[in-house]
């Protein structure tokens, strides 16, 4: 059903989805019976994934960004008249360049191999999300709401587990999550979130907003790099934040017969690192602020950054 049509099909699908939530008793229902797969709420999801971490077997956790999925949607039905307008959002939000549409029917082979890597999956019920479960997510063995995804939701969160263990966290904050990691004990005080663990680090490429990396020619160049660097560092458990690179470098850790967990933007919040998205749209996380908590360092704000989703990670100017 690559066509237009079946596009048009789960758009429809979407948007009764939408009228259903609204009118449902159980919020769950909808997300219980979506596709197929079995559904965990925030606390049975953190423990699942914490008895995975602990297991130490290969798995990989993760989230479809929404506007990796917008292209990987206008790509797979042949939305021609759109490609135009979803390319310039995977260019300016997520870090794809260049800012070329022939190239996405290769962005969507990436990502369509990286779903059939990922064991848990938080979803946000867009538009042909259940698409790409049913048809690519073969082996996928939980699901969970996007937000459950995040351990500090959690009275048992699944970062509590990290303990011990050498942790690689691949982010364009590299400097500012070293820094605050000198005060993990401090970020969430009488929580069990953020352990001691042994930190490692590898800067992402940042290829936002109208930033630009010259080493590289394409957002599959910078790709294979971050992946080869993986391969060069010994760790257990690699924690990921790095726009559209995210999803499928997940995948490759996992093949590497390591452990992977995709969160993406939010993960800046588990070291403790403010953004306006918080700020202005989440008192919850918010009250969670303390002397501690910092925005990312000026050195490590693109340039552009107001165009990614309104400066959205960093500070408000």
């Amino acid at each position: 059903m690559g066509t237009i049509l079946g596009a048009s099909y789960y758009q429809l699908k979407y948007c009764l989805r939408n009228k259903l939530r609204q009118a449902a008793h159980d919020p769950d229902f909808l997300y219980q019976h979506y596709v197929g797969k079995p559904f965990y709420d925030t606390d049975a999801l953190n423990q699942y994934t914490a008895n995975l971490i602990e297991s130490g077997k290969p798995f990989m956790m993760g989230r479809f960004g929404a506007v990796e999925l917008f292209n990987m949607r206008v790509t797979e039905f042949h939305l021609e008249n759109k490609k135009a307008k979803a390319c310039e959002q995977l260019f300016t939000c997520a870090g794809f360049f260049p800012n070329d549409t022939s190239l996405l029917p290769r962005f969507n082979d990436v990502m369509k191999d990286a779903c059939r890597q990922t064991d848990i999956l938080g979803l946000w019920q867009n538009a042909c999300e259940d698409y790409y479960i049913r048809k690519y997510c073969k082996d996928l063995s939980a699901t969970c709401r996007l937000i459950s995804l995040e351990p500090w939701r959690s009275n048992h969160p699944w970062s509590a587990a990290l303990a011990g263990k050498k942790v690689l966290v691949v982010h364009p904050f590299e400097e500012s999550i070293q820094t605050q990691y000198r005060y993990f004990d401090k970020l969430f005080p009488g929580k069990d979130i953020l352990p001691e663990f042994e930190l490692k680090t590898l800067k992402a490429v940042q290829t936002a907003g109208s930033a630009v990396d010259p080493r590289f020619g394409t957002w599959f160049d910078a790709l294979d790099y971050m992946c080869k660097e993986c391969e060069k560092i010994d760790f257990d458990i690699a924690l990921l934040g790095c726009g559209a690179y995210g999803y499928p470098l997940a995948a490759h850790i996992k093949k590497m017969g390591k452990q992977a967990i995709h969160l993406g933007g939010c993960l800046q919040i588990l070291f403790g690192l403010k953004g306006r998205r918080w700020d202005e749209e989440e008192p919850d996380i918010v009250a969670m602020y303390n002397d501690y908590w910092h925005y990312p360092m000026a050195s490590e704000v693109p340039t552009g950054s107001g165009d990614v989703e309104g400066g959205t990670y960093w500070k408000k100017e």
